[in-house]
């Protein structure tokens, strides 16, 4: 299993802010540059995605895979326990906001372990620039 990759990013936005764009998982492609869709599969009683199909397209290669979703005030974490054996077989994506000085510290941590032989070092490279990505991509928004 390739990780866990950590990266870290200062937002001028509150942790509210901050974590209300990444639990917009009806939307992902606004922030998750490897998304190209996503499809609730479940909901929770406050009306959340619990459960989401997501298109993933990233190094070449295109699969959907089943995220089930957990929420709290400053985190959400998906997690990944195989798509049909196509390439994930198994991922933990988390992002946990904190509020700092004026603004929020926001970490994404991933691991993923793919059905494809990929060496460790190369996906952990390939998760690493995408987390940047990410969460470039969310402080663009909150911030915007």
């Amino acid at each position: 299993m390739a990780g866990p990759v950590k990266e870290t990013i200062s937002i001028a936005a509150p942790v509210s802010t901050v974590v209300g764009i990444v639990a917009d998982l009806e939307n992902p492609d606004r922030w998750a540059n490897e998304a190209k869709g996503a499809e609730v599969q479940a909901r929770g009683d406050d009306g959340r995605p619990t459960r989401i199909q997501v298109t993933l397209g990233a190094i070449g290669f295109s699969t959907a895979a089943i995220y089930d979703v957990a929420y709290t005030d400053s985190s959400v974490t998906l997690t990944c326990s195989g798509d049909g054996g196509r390439l994930i077989r198994e991922s933990t994506i988390s992002y946990e906001a904190a509020e700092s000085g004026d603004g929020t510290e926001l970490t994404m941590t991933s691991t993923m372990e793919v059905t494809v032989p990929v060496p460790e070092w190369g996906l952990e490279r390939a998760m690493g620039r995408s987390a940047r990505k990410n969460l470039a991509s969310v402080k663009k928004d909150a911030e915007g």
